[in-house]
């Protein structure tokens, strides 16, 4: 075959491929849909109930609370000489006065960096996608928790179907621990005890 008739057919056989390309994209299919049971690559998020999402956990709270009093009362009363029958009595006077301040400072700051697989449990009306999840890891005995609920647009969803929480609608997120080391930090029985009563 002569070269000019070869590179005459490359020519049309890729001509075929981009107008095939383009009636699905008019047809509003993707280009590329590699279906279930069939190895290589997909373009299609996870949209179901059931699916996957990797949640990358990246959280900060800080708050603050000041409180002050400042209270003053003075109290001034007076009386005499007497008169008549009480004539005896001479001037007399009380005074009172109460002062009390107060101060007060509370502060509290957390951070959570964690990743979480979370399963689409529920397709809403409008399209947005409710998530559970749960993960527990046993260190030594040591029991750590993270649980994770909330609504995500599938439009948030990266390529690999991960998101941010800071994208996730009415989050709830709960890091817990059971073990040795978190009985460390709660108070004793004795202490709990004490500061209820004081």
């Amino acid at each position: 075959m002569r070269p000019d008739r070869r590179i005459a057919l490359a020519t049309l056989a890729l001509l075929g491929l981009l107008l095939l390309i383009a009636a699905r994209g008019v047809a509003g299919e993707p280009y590329l849909n590699i279906g279930e049971n069939s190895g290589g690559i997909s373009n299609l998020k996870a949209v179901g109930v059931g699916d996957i999402i990797t949640v990358f956990i990246v959280e900060s709270a800080t708050a603050q609370a000041t409180a002050k009093t400042d209270a003053n009362s003075k109290t001034e009363i007076t009386g005499g000489p007497g008169l008549g029958i009480l004539n005896q009595i001479s001037q007399w006077g009380l005074t009172s006065e109460n002062k009390f301040k107060g101060n007060g400072k509370s502060s509290r700051t957390g951070d959570l960096t964690a990743q979480i697989s979370t399963r689409i449990v529920e397709e809403l009306p409008n399209g947005n996608l409710r998530l559970e999840g749960e993960r527990m890891v046993d260190i030594n005995g040591e029991q750590q928790i993270i649980t994770l609920t909330g609504i995500i647009r599938p439009e948030d969803l990266r390529a690999d179907n991960s998101i941010l929480s800071s994208l996730i609608a009415d989050a709830r997120i709960s890091y817990s621990g059971d073990g040795p080391v978190a009985d460390a930090h709660s108070p004793g029985i004795l202490s709990r005890v004490v500061n209820f009563l004081f």
